[in-house]
């Protein structure tokens, strides 16, 4: 099909493509984490951003610097949540949820390698010719050769999920930021003798609270030495060798959750943006509305000295405090230096502002971001932007803001500190309006009294926060509920009392269909957790349309896929020590106590872990009911050591305050009975539950990315084997990315008919050996496995409209600056057309302005020595 505009009509126009509303079943939500989600090319005149929901790269033409103009999308990998650029043309994406790296041509419009870096890899740095990423579940920096992609080593690193990368002046150093670092808190667990009792209640309608809770600590507190036979180093940063590709040292007591790291031009010193705990505070109401700190904090590299700058203002103990609100800076996640060191921007990602920082924490302005209606005290979760990633191009006095949740990109002045446009990441976003419409009451701090907490200062990004918090309300009420007691059909009332004791952070994945929910099942299910707005934020309950919309979008958080098992969602035989294969015949099959008929899977039901059931205190031998557990997350909780002598990196490890470290130390209690000594089962059963199913299939996400030099080789023979039989069970649809015959092409596995169905009419459909004898030939192809009922849509119909990809219409041609005889700038917020003119259609004699294939030119200046004069413009795919 081809458009035929005149320039007159579209001279100096501008639009926005319009979102498509799509059913849930298209699109998948991890709830991906951003670390580094926008940065310039090094020459200045691209910029890169992550289109995270759309799995592609959104490649901006900056050459006017306050008018980003998209001029490519090319698919990655699922959940992008950082880019850096190696040079003007090699960038590398990293793909939070398919556990890689998309090492992406500009020139081509497409992937040229794929790089595995398990799990949940958050950000990519380069230095001494090495790419180095953050694996931030493993808890490692994975180390690759920037030129042939060899992997040189993985480090392991003593800290907890390591995200935000930065790089030495000197470039001989590497520092990565442990983002969950916690603050050196732990657990003394309830049966400890030494443990007092809790205070007594102040409402005399209560019965007394239960006495037998464990207590939160410093590990370092000298009352409670004898207590705590491990240490805890607390390690917030870590400093790397870029030579040596060894740890160099720690720094700790930076912050509790460290989600933004920068390198101060000239002196080298570190700073970091983070927030820090304040779980050694106990109840309720007195940590109600500030129960974290937002600060800034400033490491002297050379003697390790930190410098603690608090990003709130001045907080009143009345709520609400509209004064505060209006100047919070809440939640800080990204930090970018000026060249000259002399000031700093800082992204709050909680309140929607951008702030001017000097280098002795002054704020010397805030940029606000977010909606109108969220300026000052204004909150307006329904349209929070989220500002996650920052990317400066000092010379020409712009500041590049991606927002993670409206998905858009903010250009900002520095010099007026002013807002001077928003526009959309890329031209399509697949995000559903149930997840648009709930996201912001998760995350906006200006639903709280002060502005400066939200819901995800705890569950950040949805998740855990990896400690305990003692919430409990001495003058509170009972709370009453029916509930089925677990692996029985009785149904009894279990009073709650409020004084409940320590309790860990729960993640928010994962939760719907598996009420009642928290840790006692003392909520029915997540629309009762509105008074937390008003008991524990210090902000007012919400109306019941948007504690709906709330739970609405919790319910579409999904888990991502354990990294234990195996691609083809099989359990290894071997793994930490046990077999997982037999691990899982005896939590379904065997009872821990005969004569009750009892098993693992009696409570803890597979799929997920749980029979939705409360188990009575006598049973568990606690002081207090709680509901059974699911098991899908239980290998990000392995990072707690107690043995005497030992250090670690956690505090708190299993059960509901985080008492045992390990798996086979829980399974080693007397109510276990058969189990409890038998070393065997308890290894086998500790190997199963590291590897439960979370839900997703091990080859959502995975990647290959096939060419002449490697799509023989027998691994990737067998993995491609692999994905299509992953498809054909439904664990996955299978998605082909990369040219055909030149091509820019989206296919399709149809496991049906076993071949590949193409984005254009006419084109196809491929058999396997017809893609793999293309690849041979020249062409280069990435073949992805995505969540099942998503592949036509990342396939081959990205906005699920019915039209393949290859067959839509060109896209509205805008021209953006012209002249009688002259045409100097134009774009189609689109890739992969050639613009033509002509000065007449009777016949018309098109001459091109451009032939690249793949991305749209721009700037181009076409004179009257094509033609007299050119009346007609079109664009024109170049296949």
């Amino acid at each position: 099909m081809r458009l035929v505009f005149r320039p007159a009509i579209f001279l100096a126009a501008t639009f926005a493509l319009p979102a498509v509303a799509l059913a849930q079943t298209n699109f998948i939500n991890f709830e991906g984490k951003q670390t580094r989600p926008v940065c310039l090319s090094p020459d200045g005149t691209r910029l890169f951003a992550v289109n995270t929901p759309d799995a592609r790269l959104s490649v901006f033409d900056v050459s006017n610097p306050s008018n980003p103009v998209l001029i490519s999308e090319i698919p990655v990998g699922i959940e992008p949540g950082s880019v850096n650029a190696l040079n003007n043309d090699e960038v590398w994406v990293v793909n939070e949820v398919s556990d890689s790296i998309s090492i992406v041509s500009v020139s081509r419009g497409l992937v040229t390698d794929t790089l595995q870096v398990k799990d949940e890899p958050a950000d990519v740095v380069f230095a001494g010719g090495k790419a180095f990423v953050s694996a931030a579940r493993k808890n490692q920096i994975a180390v690759f050769d920037a030129t042939t992609h060899a992997l040189l080593t993985n480090i392991a690193v003593f800290g907890e999920n390591p995200r935000a990368l930065a790089v030495g002046p000197a470039g001989t150093n590497v520092y990565a930021a442990f983002a969950l670092s916690g603050n050196r808190t732990t657990l003394i667990p309830a049966s400890n003798p030494n443990v007092p009792d809790q205070p007594p209640v102040t409402n005399t309608n209560l019965p007394p609270p239960p006495n037998k809770v464990g207590l939160i600590v410093d590990a370092t507190d000298p009352n409670w030495a004898a207590d705590i036979p491990y240490t805890m180093p607390d390690n917030d940063v870590v400093e790397i060798g870029v030579n040596s590709l060894a740890v160099t040292r720690y720094y700790s007591r930076v912050g509790t959750v460290n989600l933004g790291l920068a390198v101060r031009p000239g002196t080298g010193d570190l700073f970091v943006a983070n927030s820090d705990a304040m779980n050694l505070t106990k109840f309720e109401p007195v940590v109600r509305g500030r129960f974290y700190t937002n600060r800034l904090t400033r490491i002297a590299v050379a003697t390790g000295t930190m410098t603690y700058t608090n990003l709130e203002p001045v907080i009143s103990t009345n709520l609400p405090n509209l004064t505060a609100k209006s100047n919070a800076l809440a939640q800080p996640t990204s930090i970018v230096f000026d060249p000259s060191g002399s000031h700093l921007w800082l992204a709050a990602f909680g309140t929607d502002r951008i702030a001017k920082v000097d280098p002795n924490g002054t704020v010397l302005a805030r940029i606000e971001v977010g909606s109108p209606a969220a300026a000052g005290a204004g909150a307006d979760p329904r349209n929070k932007r989220g500002p996650r990633g920052l990317a400066l191009h000092a010379a020409a006095n712009r500041l590049y803001v991606l927002n993670r949740l409206a998905n858009s990109l903010t250009v900002v002045d520095t010099t007026a500190n002013s807002v001077v446009r928003e526009l959309p990441v890329g031209s399509f976003d697949p995000t559903p309006a149930v997840i648009r419409q709930g996201r912001g009451f998760l995350y906006d701090a200006k639903l709280s009294g002060a502005g400066v907490v939200s819901c995800a200062s705890c569950h950040i990004d949805s998740e855990m926060d990896m400690i305990a918090w003692n919430l409990g309300n001495p003058g509170g009420n009972i709370d009453n509920m029916v509930a089925k007691i677990s692996g029985t059909q009785i149904t009894t009332n279990f009073p709650f009392h409020p004084m409940k004791g320590p309790m860990v952070t729960q993640t928010l994945r994962g939760l719907n269909g598996v009420d009642p929910l928290h840790w006692r099942g003392d909520r029915t299910n997540f629309l009762q957790f509105n008074g937390a707005f008003d008991g524990l934020l210090g902000g007012t309950t919400l109306p019941a349309a948007d504690m709906q919309a709330y739970r609405d979008f919790i319910n579409t958080v999904k888990f991502q896929p354990n990294p234990s098992q195996n691609l083809d969602r099989s359990l290894p035989t071997n793994f930490a020590g046990g077999n997982p294969v037999q691990g899982r015949f005896t939590f379904t099959n065997e009872f821990y106590q005969p004569a009750l008929l009892l098993s693992c899977n009696t409570c803890h039901l597979v799929p997920n872990g749980t029979d939705r059931g409360i188990t009575p205190a006598a049973a568990l031998q606690e002081s207090q009911s709680f509901k059974v557990p699911h098991l899908r997350n239980i290998y990000q909780k392995l990072n707690f050591n107690r043995t005497p002598g030992a250090q670690t990196v956690g505090g708190f490890g299993f059960i509901h305050d985080g008492t045992f470290s390990t798996i086979f130390e829980f399974l080693s209690q007397p109510v276990f009975a058969n189990f409890a000594n038998d070393t065997i089962r308890k290894q086998n059963l500790a190997a199963f539950v590291q590897c439960f199913d979370t839900g997703t299939a091990p080859a959502v996400g995975y990647t290959l990315t096939l060419t002449s030099n490697n799509v023989s080789l027998a691994t990737n023979v067998a993995d491609w084997t692999t994905l299509e039989g992953q498809a054909a069970v439904s664990n996955i649809d299978l998605i082909v990315k990369g040219s055909v015959n030149g091509r820019l092409t989206g296919l399709f596995y149809q496991p049906v008919a076993t071949n590949y169905l193409s984005d254009k009419t006419g084109l196809g459909p491929f058999t396997r050996a017809q893609l793999q004898s293309l690849i041979l030939a020249g062409d280069t192809l990435s073949i992805m496995g995505v969540p099942p009922g998503t592949g036509r849509r990342m396939g081959i119909d990205r906005d699920s409209n019915g039209t393949l990809d290859g067959d839509e219409p060109p896209p509205r041609l805008q021209i953006t600056q012209a002249a009688p005889d002259a045409l100097l700038s134009w774009t189609t917020n689109d890739y992969g057309f050639v613009l033509e003119v002509t000065d007449s259609l009777t016949p018309p004699l098109w001459s091109t302005v451009t032939s690249e294939r793949g991305v749209v030119s721009s700037n181009v200046v076409v004179t009257n020595s094509l033609a007299n004069s050119f009346r007609y413009f079109r664009l024109r795919r170049p296949w």
